[in-house]
């Protein structure tokens, strides 16, 4: 398996203001808990985390070196800007190797071009599965093979296979991929533009009365 690591230092200062330097200076705020440890407020140079986003570490284990000692996390939670994008604060959720940790992971879809030409389309409602396995044993994706699928054909979350010491903790029912004709895609989307059409008009009339409702008090 891939070892990821990334560098990290103590944070000193904490508030809005604070943090807003420290990312102005290409750093993000962190903080890192668990393992029965005190919580410690830490900071990471944004080039360096957004390498290992690009590299696959999201969900991955990852050696942090703090104060020239490793210690093994899992990125719990990224605070993203809700119009840029770029990361504002990352909790680190430090893991002991031997207990077993609850993480998602990708799936991957293959043999997509060796299935039949059959006017049928694939159809993956579930991008993730959550599993649960020991931090040293998270696996990279999880591939499901689709090359005998025929149109009507579907997997569920129990058909996916998986390396011994990985449970699936997703509702085994739940479906992952199916093979349909482009037409039920179709009507799928037709049918959320209508319901998306029908709330647009309830927020439309809501505003139309709130407007009213300030021309009121105006008065």
């Amino acid at each position: 398996m891939r070892q990821f690591q990334l560098a990290a230092e103590l944070r000193q200062g904490t508030g809005k203001g604070a943090n807003r330097r420290l990312r102005q200076a290409g750093y993000i705020p962190a903080v890192i808990y668990g393992s029965g440890k005190e919580n410690m407020n830490l900071q990471v140079e944004e080039r360096l985390f957004l390498r290992l986003l690009r590299e696959g570490g999201a969900n991955r284990l990852i050696s942090l070196k703090l104060d020239g000692e490793d210690r093994a996390v899992l990125m719990q939670e990224l605070q993203q800007d809700p119009i840029r994008g770029n990361p504002q604060h990352i909790d680190f959720l430090e893991v002991r190797l031997d207990e077993e940790v609850t993480v998602l992971v990708s799936v991957q879809l293959i043999g997509e071009k060796e299935r039949a030409q059959d006017g049928g389309v694939i159809s993956q409602p579930l991008w993730e599965l959550e599993v649960s396995c020991l931090p040293t044993k998270i696996p990279e994706v999880l591939e499901i093979d689709v090359s005998a699928l025929v149109v009507g054909d579907s997997l569920q979350v129990k058909d996916v296979q998986v390396p011994a010491g990985i449970t699936i903790v997703t509702d085994p029912e739940e479906t992952v991929v199916s093979v349909v004709v482009p037409e039920e895609i179709e009507e799928e989307e037709e049918d959320v533009e209508v319901a998306e059409g029908e709330v647009a008009d309830g927020d439309e009339a809501a505003e139309e009365a709130e407007e009213d409702e300030a021309e009121e008090s105006a008065e």
